[in-house]
This record gives C-alpha cells, sequence and structure tokens, in this order.
C-alpha cells in the first residue's frame, strides 16, 4: 500500500496550485466560492500520496437542527477516479473527519462528465463516467441515481456548454458565427450595433442595482426567485475582475436613426412607423438610454487546464423593445470575451435532461455540449439522523439545496 496522509484546514493557495494542476475542476470548488456561500462554514481537505497532493475537496459544511452538520462538497471531490486505492483511503478519512465535527452524513458531486455523449467529441474532462460511480460506491458512497429532473439534486445534472473549439483547435468569433444556425447568427453582431445596440461591461463600482433590477424582471415571467443584491456583491467581492457583469444597453437616438432610415427608404412604413413612435415615447419615459437585458459571467482561472467560462445568471425586460432578442447577443458578447481568453467552454448552464423545459429550447440554439454529470453520491455517518433528514425532514432538506447557484 503507498503511503498517504490525509490533512484538512489546506490553505487557499495550495488548493488552487492543486487544481489548476488537475485534468478539469468546476469554479465551485475554487476557494473563492466558499466566501460566496458564507452562511455554510467551509474547510479544505487533502490526501497526499507520497507526500504530493492525490484527492482533494472544498467542503461546505451546514449546521443542522440538535448540533448536527451536513458536509456537501459542490462538485468535488478532484483527483483521479481511477486510483482507487486513493479513493478509498481519502473516503475513509472523509468520514473520519465527517464523524469527529458531528456531520450526519457527506455529500459529493463529482465533476466527471459522461464521455462523449451523443458522439459530441468533448473535451478531456479526466476521468471515466462509469468507472467513478463503480469507485465511490467501492468507498461507501450511494449513488443517487441517474435522475434528468433539473431539481432532483443540489446542482443540475446536465449543462449545456458552447465548445469553443472544433477538429481544427481553437475558433475565433467568424467560427462560433458560422457554427450557429443562421436564425440564431441573425441576432448577433451588426443586428444590434445597427440599432444602437451596444454590449458593456459593467464598472467595478456599479452598485449592481440595475442589474438585479433586470434579473427581477425575468423572476417575475418565470415564477421563480434567483438571489438577492447582496449576494451578487459576494460573488464580485470573491472573484474580482473575474465576475463580469454584462448589459445590453439601447442608445435610442441611434435606434430612432436607424428606424428613419428604413421609413425614408419607404421600407414597411407601418411597422417602422409605429416602432419609432415607441422608441420616441421611450425617450420622453426614460431618457436616451435603456438597459435591455444583463448577465453575469464567470471567467476561469488563467491556470487552469481546462478553461470554463461560467454564464451564472441573466435576467431581461420584455417590456421594452423585446423583438430585439437582446438576450442573444449578451451571450456572444460573453462568447466573444470567453475566446479571446482562451476557454475552451462557455457554460450556458443547468437543463432539464429531458431538453423539453424552456431554458433548453433557448439554449440549444447555439450548439452546445451535453454536459451529463455522474451525479450526487451520500455517505452516511450517522444513519439513523441521515434517514430522518432523507424521510422525516422534507422542509430541511430544501431549505439546503439552496445551495443550488
Amino acid at each position: 500500500m503507498a503511503e498517504y496522509n490525509f490533512k484538512t484546514g489546506v490553505s487557499a493557495g495550495e488548493y488552487r496550485a492543486f487544481l489548476n494542476s488537475s485534468p478539469a475542476y468546476c469554479f465551485t470548488q475554487l476557494p473563492e466560492w466558499s466566501e460566496v456561500k458564507d452562511n455554510w462554514a467551509h474547510d479544505i481537505c487533502m490526501l497526499y500520496k507520497y507526500g504530493v497532493p492525490a484527492v482533494g475537496a472544498l467542503l461546505l459544511i451546514r449546521h443542522l437542527p440538535l448540533g448536527k452538520k451536513l458536509i456537501y462538497s459542490p462538485r468535488g471531490p478532484v483527483g483521479d477516479f481511477g486510483d482507487r486505492e486513493a479513493m478509498r483511503e481519502f473516503a475513509a478519512e472523509l468520514k473520519k473527519y465527517a464523524k469527529k465535527i458531528g456531520a450526519i452524513a457527506v455529500k459529493i458531486d463529482p465533476f466527471v462528465i459522461r464521455e462523449n455523449y451523443e458522439n459530441q467529441k468533448a473535451a478531456d474532462f479526466g476521468n471515466s463516467f462509469d468507472e467513478t460511480v463503480s469507485v465511490m460506491q467501492e468507498c461507501g458512497f450511494i449513488h443517487r441515481g441517474f435522475s434528468l429532473d433539473i431539481n432532483a439534486y443540489f446542482q443540475p445534472r446536465f449543462n449545456m456548454a458552447v465548445p469553443l473549439f472544433n477538429e481544427n483547435g481553437p475558433i475565433d468569433s467568424a467560427g462560433f458565427l458560422k457554427a450557429v444556425p443562421k436564425k440564431t447568427r441573425y441576432y448577433m453582431g451588426s443586428f444590434h450595433n445597427s440599432k444602437g445596440i451596444e454590449f458593456i461591461k459593467a464598472d467595478p463600482d456599479d452598485d449592481l442595482s440595475e442589474f438585479v433590477r433586470l434579473l427581477g424582471q425575468t423572476e417575475k415571467r418565470q415564477g421563480i426567485s434567483l438571489r438577492n443584491e447582496e449576494y451578487f456583491k459576494k460573488i464580485r467581492h470573491a472573484f474580482g475582475d473575474r465576475a463580469v457583469i454584462y448589459y445590453a444597453r439601447m442608445h435610442l437616438d441611434r435606434y430612432v436613426e436607424y428606424l428613419e432610415g428604413l421609413i425614408a427608404k419607404k421600407q414597411n412604413i407601418p411597422e417602422n412607423t409605429r416602432k419609432l413612435d415607441e422608441a420616441r415615447a421611450l425617450i420622453e419615459e426614460k431618457g436616451n438610454t435603456v438597459n435591455l437585458a444583463a448577465s453575469l459571467v464567470i471567467m476561469p482561472d488563467p491556470q487552469a487546464k481546462l478553461k470554463i467560462a461560467e454564464y451564472l445568471y441573466a435576467g431581461s425586460d420584455l417590456s421594452v423593445l423585446s423583438t430585439l432578442c437582446a438576450s442573444v447577443g449578451l451571450i456572444y458578447a460573453g462568447v466573444c470575451d470567453s475566446i479571446d481568453a482562451g476557454c475552451d467552454y462557455f457554460n450556458l448552464g443547468g437543463v432539464d435532461g429531458s431538453f423539453e423545459d424552456h431554458l433548453s429550447k433557448f439554449k440549444i440554439k447555439f450548439v452546445p455540449h451535453i454536459f451529463e454529470y455522474v451525479g450526487e453520491f451520500d455517505m452516511p455517518v450517522d444513519k439513523i439522523m441521515y434517514l430522518g433528514f432523507e424521510k422525516l425532514l422534507p422542509a430541511a432538506k430544501k431549505a439546503i439545496k439552496k445551495i443550488r447557484k
């Protein structure tokens, strides 16, 4: 048996270096994520093999009633799941740690995706889907199944992510435009520029009230609850200039000029006259500039081997010029910046595994790869309390799910 050493309280710098030496990891394993989730306690643990980091995990720790705790590693642990001996040692030591702090269970959902989902030729994430399930079960974890439901687990088990490469290597913005369908491509670039819409990055001192207002419009339409202003301030503080907020900003005077030009050319005069009247009324009501939509993207650590930009949140005000499809332009702006940053993927985030939900129908327009994650695993530590948590405390369980990004 190899020589192992398990350590908790690992420094953020050491763990970040370990992550960046790994084939792939999710941003929710970065130490910065614990700053965002500051309503959870946290720790970082590492297993060393012959003195070299082999397996690691950012652990979020939720306090439960009766002095108990739940440990959750979001998209963790990180390591070579094919090294069965190391994984068994890591699991055994993690269980000892969980018992020591009074945790009823350890929940994990490794950043492992099904290889070549429907022959899509995805990037190499470094681990086998089927082997990971087998190894984690050998280590005493219970696999929670392969549900397609977007709400079945703490994190969606399916994501759609735009590949920023093809069979010939990295693509540029022209390559991306060539890859997407004509109907999607129509609403990118010159379509918005000609009408006075620009896609800008928020200033560092932006108070985020406008960003939250636009997200609130989406919340009302879809009957969902996202996050408050304080939460987004935590993200910006934790990730710094890698947390990028985009606005789709309309300059109404340029839009008026565009419409007047169409009318002068006698193009669709009744419809363009209606739009012109609407634009002039908006100037009277809101002034010359108005934000149509906004998004938040977290850019990857520049040292990461597999670089994934995360399109975390977006919102739009469809009461204003909704036919201009500003949300499509926001994604195009984020994709272009991600290409410039050398990213491999622009992750559009979670979808239902049926691909029949409204999110899937919008995101599929960008010709994404499907990330089917291996799913959640639970390691019961206090079996009686764990069963109670699973079967008798659904309200508490629902509250815990607020970890979802």
